[in-house]
């Protein structure tokens, strides 16, 4: 008579199939302590046979080790995410661990009660992609608890002792604007979501860690840092603020187009920014680089199979997944290891988008 599949399978169900003592069986599935090896035949049979699947928290609870990590985001649905957590997962699985993701919509209060969820599940650590906010209440009390943490992207001012894996943003935004201004061009627009009311030459003077800031902020200062070592200073005037998607984007460009601003090259900061952007371009008919120089930003597929092709600032998406992994993993291994921050080298991509001054 087939066993009934109306309850999980206990250790009990197996040792009553096996007709061995609760003890036995116990041993041999957890791979602890003695038994003979035609104990280990019967209870390894009968634990297939009805399908057995061992207590994930009790396992953890047991051993104190549940080999899951977490990845707390704010949108999976970002082509920019999507391929970190790409690398994040190949190399969890290469080193044995499985990954739980949560997205957060860049809500605190979801990043709240996702990690407090998470925790409970008893993950060995955490890769997280923090929401801006003074204190990540949730964050910061993962690491007095001793949880191995690793910050990704992106890091708040609070959490400066806690580990960070991303992008060296400045560094982008350096190649990205010395691009420019290497082909001659002197007024480059420059579309950003950092926040309208922070001025280039006042991000340059605060003498505030680089990391602490939003990545937008950083890749504002990298623009302008490209200018200062060219003896140059940025126009805030061509400074074009958007929020983050690009209906925004499109629409705060498409005025400063219809408007006439002047400029000769355009840098757009973000993914999402750099679509909106061109879809502005592409609206009006606008010959690039004809008319102005444009660099985008991440290599997404629309860049290649536009005419003319974009130039872009291209992220070690992938690599920079596999680094936080690697960092984190460091950790549960040794709680107590030193470590420090990560930042990749973005690299630019030239393509038909951007010309001399005055092609």
């Amino acid at each position: 008579m087939p066993h009934s599949r109306r309850h999980s399978i206990t250790v009990v169900d197996i040792a009553r199939e096996a007709g061995v003592s609760k003890s036995t069986a116990a041993r041999v599935l957890a791979s602890r302590g003695s038994a003979s090896q035609e104990a280990r035949r019967r209870v390894l049979t009968a634990a297939e046979k009805l399908g057995y699947r061992p207590n994930a928290l009790a396992k953890a609870m047991a051993s104190g080790a549940s080999m899951t990590i977490a990845a707390v985001i704010p949108d999976i649905a970002s082509p920019y995410f999507s391929a970190v957590m790409r690398g994040l997962i190949d190399a969890a699985r290469a080193n044995g661990f499985e990954v739980l993701l949560t997205n957060t919509d860049n809500d605190a209060a979801v990043e709240e009660r996702s990690i407090e969820v998470l925790a409970e599940k008893r993950v060995d650590g955490f890769v997280i992609a923090p929401v801006f906010q003074e204190h990540p209440r949730a964050i910061e009390r993962l690491v007095a608890e001793g949880s191995p943490v690793v910050l990704l992207d992106r890091r708040t001012p609070a959490l400066g002792h806690v580990p960070l894996v991303s992008l060296d943003h400045v560094g982008a935004s350096r190649l990205a604007a010395g691009h420019l201004l290497d082909l001659g061009h002197r007024r480059v627009a420059l579309i950003t979501e950092a926040p309208a009311r922070v001025q280039t030459a006042d991000l340059i003077a605060s003498g505030a860690d680089d990391t602490a800031l939003r990545p937008s902020q950083q890749r504002q200062i990298g623009f302008a840092r490209a200018f200062e070592e060219r003896g140059l200073v940025v126009d805030d005037s061509l400074v074009i603020h958007a929020e983050y998607s690009a209906t925004s984007a499109s629409k705060v460009f498409g005025r400063a187009l219809d408007e006439g601003l002047d400029f000769t090259a355009v840098y757009c900061t973000d993914a999402v920014l750099t679509y909106g952007a061109f879809q502005a371009v592409a609206e009006r008919g606008i010959r690039l680089p004809e008319r102005f120089s444009f660099v985008g930003f991440d290599d997404q597929n629309w860049t290649t199979v536009v005419s003319p092709p974009i130039t872009v600032v291209d992220q070690p998406t992938h690599a920079l997944g596999v680094a936080a992994t690697e960092l984190l993993l460091g950790l549960i291994r040794d709680h107590d290891a030193v470590v420090t921050d990560l930042q990749l080298p973005a690299r630019l991509v030239p393509r038909g988008s951007t010309g001399p001054r005055g092609q």
